[in-house]
């Protein structure tokens, strides 16, 4: 069923980390992002929190010692055991917006999840597991928690929507205020179970229709679409597209403190390489309709061809994210450097492109949300992966490769 015992009983499997006897289960805490279960070692007495197993805690949980805030890792997972701690350590009582939509009568068993997080792309995946418990689980009432900026994505048929103001930044707060709200929340119902909320759901159970309301590329018109070829770069400040290696390999510590607080590039070379690659697809495809969507510092207008449509926000809103997803779902093509910026794209576009580099290969295909997979052929000519090196020339020849050979590789391949 992918859930684990809430509330009015808690399940949660632990050892203590010095007399390595099973931890007791004394109650539940949800303070923000984490799951916790409250425990307690019936040998050396020291109490603990133990992670629930829902998100990343499903794979690497970990525990915290009550006293000391020391975080126990056995799986050596520095970036998610640093959130704990650190979070534990600068704890806060201070209240949050929390704006309870109630769409459905509760009349059955919840299923709670919880999308709060850190990372965009860690909300949105766990926002993702709601089409399963809706379409697997007719005999609960789903309950989603969300940060503001995900509120417009919650599908229909959810029963409550638990909208809390948390920003990313914030994202690994724990704070005892929201704990107090979530508590009373819970307890409201008779029983509760806590969506495990798996990090990269299967493409077969995400309908991305159901949660942006946008209707994807027509796979079907691709040719009869090819009048007006369409192609969207995405664009992110904080992880530009670059075709020198000019910047030293980052070590271990420098790639986890890039992710959790990236730092802008210059904005130049990339404007550069972009505009590049949309000249050089015009110049075989006259008709080219070619845009730059996702956020950009203030100040980065002007930087474009006048003929290439400039969608780029200085922030994330909901009108501009739904403008958004309608252009991607228009794009027979779109284009990016990999992260959570690809998911969106991915789910509503014909085809992708993708820019990867050394440093993130560990991570290959986490970022894409892939469609119509019912033939493996298929879904590595539409997908592709390329070096972030990648010079516009040499990627434009792929994207018009992408765009004029699509139906001619369905019939070689008896996929028609």
């Amino acid at each position: 069923m992918r859930t684990t015992p809430l509330h009015p009983v808690t399940d949660a499997d632990h050892e203590c980390p010095y007399c390595r006897e099973r931890l007791d289960v004394r109650g539940w805490l949800i303070p923000g992002m984490r799951n916790l279960a409250d425990m307690l070692c019936g040998r050396c007495g020291r109490e603990f929190y133990g992670d629930l197993a829902a998100g990343q805690a499903l794979y690497t949980p970990m525990l915290l010692e009550k006293a000391a805030g020391v975080v126990h890792d056995p799986h050596g997972v520095e970036w998610f055991a640093g959130w704990l701690r650190d979070s534990y350590a600068r704890r806060t009582d201070d209240p949050v917006a929390f704006d309870v939509q109630e769409r459905l009568r509760v009349t059955r068993p919840v299923v709670l999840l919880n999308c709060l997080d850190t990372l965009y792309g860690h909300s949105l995946l766990k926002l993702l597991n709601a089409q399963y418990h809706l379409g697997r689980h007719a005999d609960v009432d789903l309950v989603v928690m969300v940060p503001s900026f995900l509120a417009w994505m919650v599908p229909d048929g959810v029963a409550q929507v638990w909208v809390v103001g948390l920003p990313l930044r914030r994202g690994t707060e724990w704070n005892e205020w929201l704990a107090r709200q979530v508590r009373r929340r819970v307890e409201a119902f008779q029983q509760v179970s806590l969506s495990q909320a798996l990090s990269h759901p299967r493409p077969d159970e995400v309908d991305i229709e159901r949660f942006t309301r946008v209707k994807p590329f027509p796979l079907g018109e691709w040719d009869a679409r090819l009048g007006r070829p369409t192609v969207t770069f995405i664009w992110r400040h904080d992880r530009p597209w670059r075709v020198t290696d000019d910047v030293p390999p980052p070590t271990r510590r420098g790639r986890l403190r890039r992710l959790l607080t990236p730092q802008p590039r210059p904005q130049g070379g990339q404007a550069e390489l972009v505009s590049d690659l949309a000249e050089a697809l015009r110049r075989d495809l006259p008709a080219l309709d070619f845009a730059v969507v996702g956020l950009a510092e203030a100040g980065g207008r002007g930087d474009l061809p006048v003929w290439v449509k400039d969608m780029r926000r200085p922030k994330l809103g909901d009108d501009a994210e739904r403008g958004w997803c309608d252009r991607y779902a228009a794009s027979h093509v779109v284009v990016g450097v990999h992260g959570s910026n690809m998911l969106l794209p991915s789910a509503h576009a014909g085809g992708v492109v993708e820019l990867i580099g050394p440093e993130r290969w560990g991570n290959f295909t986490q970022d894409v949300l892939f469609r119509d997979t019912a033939d493996c052929r298929e879904t590595l000519f539409r997908y592709r992966f390329v070096d972030e090196l990648t010079p516009p020339s040499a990627l434009a020849r792929l994207v018009e490769l992408l765009l004029s050979k699509r139906e001619d590789f369905r019939r070689l391949m008896n996929v028609l």
